[in-house]
């Protein structure tokens, strides 16, 4: 008799609300600046106030939501004074995450980065302006993921990436971006082919600060 198979045992549903919170932020269900409450959320998605509540408190050290205190709680809107602390921030830990991971595993930064630059050009080829945007999620959390420092890891994804999903996710569906965006992908994909790290941090950071320039300038608009 063979019993090794195991049972699978259903997710918690923090977890879940957790993740379908963060996910309609990042996609733009929710508009930034938006007010949101526990029982908005929790008639939306048929659970108690709990695990919104519970939610609330995580995203907020992610930088999703904002509660103000007598006033309710809002989904991120970053002023430009945040917006370029958050930038500063991304690029001090992409820079080093980029430096750990040409050093540490080379080959496999290499072979992942082309994957991922052939499937967003594919994916600009569609017009699918939803893939390419994950998929610029993941081609810098490649650099995390091979870095082998489980901390710089863990701050990048609790404080920079999702905010910074959700903020592109915001103007992707412009295919000028995208086609600029793509431009600068094909040097990041180039100077990690080549292993040259001076011009891979250098690429990176122009990438940063661009993204910071069209971001203040979204803002602005909006």
């Amino acid at each position: 008799m063979n019993l090794s198979r195991k049972i699978e045992r259903p997710r918690p549903i923090n977890e879940i609300v957790l993740e379908r919170l963060r996910d309609d932020i990042v996609n733009g269900v929710l508009q930034l600046g938006e007010k949101i409450s526990e029982q908005q959320l929790a008639d939306a998605y048929e659970v108690t106030k709990a695990p919104i509540r519970a939610a609330y408190g995580r995203l907020q050290s992610e930088g999703l939501v904002e509660i103000r205190p007598q006033s309710g709680t809002y989904v991120f809107r970053p002023t430009h004074e945040a917006l370029r602390s958050l930038c500063e921030l991304r690029i001090a830990l992409e820079l080093e995450a980029a430096r750990l991971s040409i050093q540490r595993a080379p080959l496999r930064l290499s072979q992942l980065v082309t994957e991922n630059y052939a499937q967003m050009l594919v994916a600009l080829s569609r017009d699918d302006s939803n893939t390419y945007q994950q998929l610029d999620t993941a081609l810098h959390l490649i650099f995390f993921e091979l870095a082998d420092s489980p901390y710089l890891y863990e701050t990048y994804r609790a404080r920079v990436s999702s905010a910074f999903a959700a903020l592109r996710n915001r103007f992707s569906q412009a295919r000028p971006h995208n086609e600029f965006s793509i431009r600068q992908h094909q040097e990041i994909r180039d100077r990690v082919v080549a292993a040259d790290l001076p011009g891979l941090q250098s690429i990176l950071r122009e990438h940063v600060e661009h993204t910071e320039t069209y971001y203040e300038a979204f803002l602005a608009s909006g």
